[in-house]
C-alpha cells in the first residue's frame, strides 16, 4: 500500500483545549482512515519538520486561538497570520512558522499540498484533561472535512 496523504494531529494531551488535534486523529483512527491515509501526531509544530518532508498532501489538524469556540476553520497556512489567528505553541513556533521553516531548509522535499484544518478555542489549560463541549462537538465536523477533503487532494496530486 503506498502513503496517498499524511493527516497530521497537533496538541498537547494534558492540555484542554489545544488537544483538539489529537481528538480528531483519533476520530479518524476509529472510523477507520482510508487505505493510504497516514495519521501521525505532534506534540509541537517544531515536530512537523521532519513529517513534512513527504511528496503527498498533508493536511494539519490543529487549535487556534479565536471566538467562538468549536469552529473549524480550513485554511492555507500561511493565512494563519493574515488572518490575525495563532495556533498553540509552548515554544514559539506556530504552524505557519514551522511550515516555512521546513520549506526553507529542505526546499523540493516538503509536500507541495499542506492544508490545515483548524478549530477554534477560547485558551488553552494547563494539566487539564479532555475538551470542552464547544471543542468536543468540532472534532467530527473537522474529521468528516478531513475525509472529504482526501479524495480532492489526492485527485490535484495525480494531475501535479
Amino acid at each position: 500500500m503506498s502513503e496517498k496523504a499524511r493527516v497530521i494531529g497537533l496538541g498537547q494531551a494534558a492540555a484542554g483545549d489545544d488537544q483538539v488535534g489529537l481528538a480528531v486523529i483519533e476520530r479518524l483512527r476509529m472510523q477507520g482512515a482510508p487505505e493510504g491515509v497516514e495519521l501521525l501526531v505532534a506534540a509541537e509544530p517544531s515536530a512537523l519538520l521532519p513529517l513534512l518532508e513527504t511528496p503527498v498532501p498533508v493536511v494539519l489538524v490543529d487549535a487556534v486561538l479565536a471566538a467562538p469556540s468549536g469552529e473549524v476553520w480550513v485554511l492555507e497556512p500561511a493565512e494563519l497570520e493574515l488572518r490575525g489567528l495563532s495556533t498553540m505553541s509552548t515554544h514559539g513556533l506556530g504552524v505557519a512558522q514551522a511550515v516555512a521553516l521546513a520549506q526553507q531548509l529542505s526546499p523540493g522535499a516538503v509536500s507541495p499540498s499542506i492544508h490545515l484544518v483548524a478549530v477554534s478555542i477560547s485558551r488553552p489549560a494547563r494539566f487539564q484533561q479532555g475538551l470542552s463541549p464547544e471543542v468536543a462537538a468540532a472534532v467530527p465536523r473537522a474529521a468528516e472535512h478531513i475525509l472529504r477533503t482526501l479524495p480532492l487532494l489526492e485527485q490535484e496530486q495525480r494531475h501535479a
